[in-house]
């Protein structure tokens, strides 16, 4: 049942602004700068009421809804159906109790129970219970609602968009003096043409370069009033992006190359726990160099590049002492560590992945900040300081999640606090506005409140998504199958599949990192201990278990766990953190044995190929040894023409060399194959030591793959194809890893080497 409470702050977001631009008066046409007269225009006005819908299952007859304007259960409210149609609806209306523009909490309540509201796109906590919240129209103010903004590429690397904004003023009528339209901070070119029709502006753009463009809009009335602002990304590219065509890459930035050796700026603390000199500049060239491309990677994960504590503090481990090179120690909410290139670098970085079709996404610190931070120190009020999960009496991670510290010196965010939410969200859209960023990874989802993703989720909506581009909001909760949850007041999750989706949605999380399926299969595949049958079995849950919107990630190595080749390798140092002289008298070395390279490349081929999107680790890729952290998170390798930005090594074995070459082989396979992207899988052949499986997307769009862990096989007969899979596929060649198939029919007749692993698609 929902809680009674205060009224929240309001929460009136960020302070809009108007761009830099050529204005547009009521009833002007412009064609490549041509104005002409159209006549005086009526403007449609706001309405102050807000209307809740709610379809409940079949059965109910009585719908309410109760919450802070009703005083909780003193006075509910009755949805009708009047028409029979199965939705029921209230219309709410400004009164004394509900203020244009101000944010409540409320809950429906179904013939008695009281549940949140599934259409809901803001939360809000009361009394410790999680509500659903409305937020009633701002009506003394203007108001941009674009239309879906189309953009298609044309050739000859141009494109061209359109798009209708409508523009309403406040609920007096007030019209609209000024109406700015700027494209990528500039005004709109030459031969933008923009027609006004009954109040909306028309835009349409041609000749627009591939690449990622802002189109913004910014609208003020005769009252001086603003309307919030609104910014339409798009891309123009010759084959359009989708998020579930992802192959995400994530470096430790401070680990990965160092273009610039001005910047570095090591704290003196033992090298492996310091800031080592990587940047973004470094970066940067390796991106220049094609790395990432030649690996199919075509979306990049940067660790935290928020400004950090100065000096060293004691970790987790007992006397060693740590910089803040991993970046979850942020000092400033929009200052990028000057040790990484700052500010600039960033911007060159998110600019040159972004001529390259590249997506980057930001890390975003949601729960906590160093007690150096900015915000620490001007409002405490926003934060807690209380026990230390996990070393503290009765604060462990599960017990106390929204409220243990990391750490004694890492103040917990309290997002219940108005002033924290709004200023935590703003900074997240500054890092889109500013830098172009084109979504984010929110670390230890867990431990923040919930109404924190749905309230990020539609501010960045209101801002950047009206025109359809969506950021990817992609989460860190790190649970296993049988974790569960209690937080309080009906927010239960009985176990980690169900904590997981609870907060992936289209007004949510697009996705999650998949930690259940991660914790089954990890080991398990890269040291050959799990037979194919479970893992079969693994795959069918995340097939099954999730709901099929969910966009997750999957994946073996992460910042967080020792290195996959050290495992592989069966390293007897392989969870080391560091040497001492006994147990860990050595850390991990790089894997010679060819049978561990195989190991991998056969868990690689399996992990690129599970439904979602595939995630590597840097340096994985080359089979990186590494302990636990921090010898995880060791100096990237690099050769030839990257010599030069290398920290660690500058040569690779032939084994390592291979190694890369098959990865970068399944990059290309994925990109080059809607059936693996996008198709739905079809289990072959699964035996302990033989794995086939097929992708069937459009006709002639079909992928196999087969991964084999036992003696070679040649031409092996394998049923379980349908000539309607293999429509329109006359033969298949090879696209990673060695092999041969052939079809005879809809039978398929596989050749593998021992231990080989091979993706096919149609020739």
């Amino acid at each position: 049942m929902a809680c009674d409470g205060p009224p929240p702050e309001r929460d009136a977001g960020p302070a809009p602004t108007v761009d830099a631009g050529e204005g547009l008066d009521a009833g002007e046409v412009t064609d490549a700068g041509e104005v002409t007269d159209a006549g005086t225009v009526a403007y449609p006005a706001r309405s102050c009421e807000l209307t809740l819908a709610y379809a409940p299952p079949v059965g109910a007859s009585r719908v309410q809804v109760a919450g802070e304007f009703t005083g909780w259960a003193d006075a509910p409210i009755d949805l009708r159906d009047d028409d029979g149609d199965g939705r029921f609806e209230v219309t709410l209306a400004p009164n004394a109790r509900l203020e244009s523009g101000r944010r409540y909490a409320y809950k429906l309540i179904v013939d008695g129970t009281w549940i949140l509201d599934p259409s809901d796109s803001e939360r809000l906590y009361v009394d410790g219970c999680l509500n659903s919240a409305l937020t009633m129209p701002a009506c003394d103010a203007p108001e941009v609602r674009p239309s879906a903004l189309t953009a298609r590429y044309v050739g000859a690397g141009v494109g061209e968009a359109s798009v209708r904004l409508a523009i309403v003023t406040a609920a007096d009528g007030a019209a609209p003096t000024d109406v700015a339209l700027t494209l990528d901070g500039e005004a709109l070119p030459a031969g933008a043409v923009v027609v006004e029709e009954d109040g909306a502006r028309a835009v349409s753009l041609r000749d627009v370069p591939t690449g990622r463009h802002v189109l913004r809009a910014r609208v003020t009335d005769a009252m001086g009033r603003v309307a919030a602002p609104v910014d339409l990304p798009f891309w123009i590219e010759e084959r359009p992006f989708e998020w579930r065509d992802s192959t995400m890459y994530m470096m430790v930035v401070d680990r990965f190359a160092n273009g610039d050796r001005a910047i570095d700026a090591p704290v003196g603390v033992e090298y492996p726990a310091d800031f080592h000199g990587g940047d973004l500049w470094g970066a940067l060239e390796v991106m220049r160099d094609g790395y990432f491309e030649d690996l199919g990677v075509n979306v990049i994960w940067l660790s935290p590049i928020n400004r950090q504590a100065d000096g060293a503090f004691p970790g987790r481990d007992g006397p060693h002492m740590y910089a803040g090179y991993h970046g979850y120690w942020p000092s400033r909410g929009r200052e990028v560590e000057p040790r990484f290139g700052g500010n600039e670098a960033l911007r060159a970085f998110v600019e040159e992945a972004h001529a390259r079709g590249i997506r980057v996404l930001f890390d975003l610190i949601n729960n906590q900040v160093h007690e150096q931070h900015e915000y620490y120190t001007s409002h405490p009020e926003w934060f807690r300081t209380g026990c230390v999960c996990g070393q503290d009496a009765g604060c462990g991670w599960s017990e106390r999640p929204l409220d243990c510290l990391f750490a004694s010196y890492l103040p917990d965010i309290d997002w219940r606090v108005p002033g924290a939410e709004r200023q935590f969200i703003d900074d997240a859209i500054f890092w889109v506005d500013e830098l172009g960023i084109d979504g984010f990874r929110i670390d230890a989802v867990k431990h923040v409140e919930t109404h924190s993703i749905a309230n990020l989720r539609h501010a960045l909506h209101q801002r950047f998504e009206l025109g359809g581009e969506r950021l990817l909001l992609v989460g860190e909760t790190a649970v296993g199958q049988w974790d569960s949850a209690d937080y309080g007041c009906g927010e239960t999750y009985p176990d980690g599949y169900a904590w997981i989706d609870a907060y992936v949605g289209d007004r949510a999380l697009d996705g999650q990192f998949d930690f259940p399926t991660h914790h089954r299969l990890q080991d398990g595949l890269v040291t050959d201990r799990m037979s194919f049958r479970d893992v079969e079995g693994v795959v069918r849950d995340l097939e099954t278990r999730y709901r099929p919107e969910g966009l997750h990630v999957r994946f073996l190595g992460t910042h967080d766990s020792n290195r996959m080749a050290s495992r592989a390798a069966f390293d007897p140092a392989q969870g080391c953190r560091w040497p001492d002289g006994g147990g860990c008298a050595s850390m991990p070395s790089t894997p010679t044995d060819p049978q561990a390279f195989g190991r991998l490349a056969r868990a690689f081929t399996v992990l690129y190929t599970l439904p979602g999107i595939p995630f590597l680790y840097y340096g994985d890729e080359v089979a990186m040894a590494g302990g636990n952290d921090p010898d995880n998170r060791r100096d990237m390798v690099f050769t030839g023409p990257l010599a030069g930005v290398a920290m660690g090594g500058t040569s690779l074995s032939a084994e390592q060399l291979g190694l890369r070459a098959h990865l970068a082989e399944l990059g290309r396979a994925r990109a080059a194959s809607v059936a693996l992207r996008r198709g739905r899988r079809v289990p072959v052949l699964v035996t302990d030591d033989l794995y086939v499986y097929a992708y069937v997307a459009d006709p002639g769009e079909v992928a196999i793959v087969a991964v084999n862990r036992g003696a070679a096989i040649a031409g092996l007969p394998v049923d379980g194809l349908t000539d309607r899979m293999l429509t329109g596929v006359t033969g298949l060649a090879r696209a990673a890893g060695a092999g041969a198939a052939t079809l005879e029919g809809a039978r398929l007749r596989l050749t593998l080497e021992a231990g080989g692993a091979a993706v096919f698609l149609p020739e």
